[in-house]
């Protein structure tokens, strides 16, 4: 069993805090070719996912978006053609500033009967990459070209870095944050895997999971298949710290053994080598994809319709792992405000894969 680096979860927080706060101060004098974009929306995006993060960092984001902007101003009044490796940020950007900072939400979070409700405003503006395509295998090639978690990048945006049960590791900030100290896991990028679960990889995640739920009460991991909005082709897991637990995990639920059926078809394994039978049969068949979520002891599996198979409604970018969760996030003003258990209730169907109807 590998040792969780972290003893603490004051100690994990600490790491998380203080490296944003580095970042946003470094990039301002760093003469960054991007004129600080990427640095400044991952830390806009977890700033106002956090309002405690928001508190600490509001001074400091705002003389950084006023510099980017008055920069980009001159750039584009001048009439620059700017380099497309940065168009994808800079558009998040303008968008940023066409609503401006004062007006920018900090996530809000609501019961909805069963189910965690969040608004999470700045998530809509980012980019939706391989999410928004149709997928005709769940394992796709890994693309040299299109992006992925470079060393470079890796360096730059974790936190932390070292070895987990054996294998070099980076904890990376999720750039549009969705759960609480919300981590990207990335295992050996420098060996550039594609979004595939192998064997190996499924026996380490369950070992890290167990390792640092250890000092960190409320540690999961979640894992999306290619065809579950997975973003980035490159072998990564998300990784969350909940104290309260997820909605799924509670003992009312038949999956769990109590009464309840959950709203979608969910089946826990007590071991990665049960669960990996399973995972297994979804990858012989390639008609279908997966979620995973790794917690303590338990990994609940979810087999689910592919996307674009099916349409989701407009109020959600499309259910992943979160939301199996029981986490339920939108984007939208509106539906946060008038979500209904019904409308979650239909949109666990369509990921049904017994469920025909689109």
């Amino acid at each position: 069993m590998s040792e969780n680096p972290f003893t603490t979860e004051a100690q994990f927080v600490t790491l998380y805090r203080d490296k944003m706060t580095a970042m946003l101060r470094a990039q301002r004098n760093s003469g960054a070719s991007d004129l600080g974009l990427s640095t400044f929306i991952l830390v806009c995006a977890n700033a106002y996912f956090d309002r405690n993060i928001l508190s600490e960092l509001d001074n400091d984001l705002r003389r950084a978006f006023f510099s980017i902007r008055e920069k980009y101003f001159r750039l584009l009044a001048d009439g620059h053609i700017l380099d497309e490796r940065f168009a994808e940020d800079l558009l998040v950007f303008l968008k940023i500033a066409l609503v401006g900072l004062e007006q920018l939400r900090v996530t809000e979070h609501k019961q909805l009967g069963d189910w965690v409700v969040q608004f999470n405003h700045i998530r809509s503006f980012r980019p939706q990459r391989s999410a928004a395509r149709a997928v005709a295998s769940i394992d796709m090639p890994f693309n040299e070209n299109g992006f992925h978690y470079d060393l470079d990048l890796c360096e730059r945006e974790s936190f932390w870095s070292g070895l987990l049960a054996g294998k070099t590791s980076y904890l990376l900030y999720n750039k549009y944050p969705f759960a609480r100290l919300h981590a990207l896991l990335i295992p050996e990028p420098e060996l550039k895997q594609r979004q595939y679960l192998t064997r190996e990889y499924h026996a380490w995640a369950w070992e890290v999971a167990q390792a640092m739920a250890a000092g960190l009460p409320g540690f999961g991991m979640g894992y999306n298949a290619v065809g579950t909005f997975a973003s980035v082709n490159h072998l990564h897991f998300q990784t969350f710290i909940q104290p309260g637990g997820l909605p799924v995990a509670d003992q009312k639920w038949k999956h769990n053994g109590g009464a309840r059926k959950y709203a979608l078809p969910c089946t826990v394994f007590n071991s990665w080598e049960a669960s990996w039978d399973w995972i297994s049969k979804i990858y012989e068949q390639n008609t279908t994809s997966f979620n995973l979520i790794y917690l303590p002891g338990r990994i609940y599996c979810f087999e689910r319709k592919r996307q674009s198979t099916y349409r989701h409604a407009r109020w959600t970018s499309g259910f992943a792992f979160y939301e199996l969760s029981g986490n339920i996030i939108t984007s939208s003003r509106e539906g946060f405000s008038q979500l209904t258990q019904d409308q979650v209730a239909k949109e666990f169907r369509k990921l049904d894969c017994l469920n025909h109807r689109i």
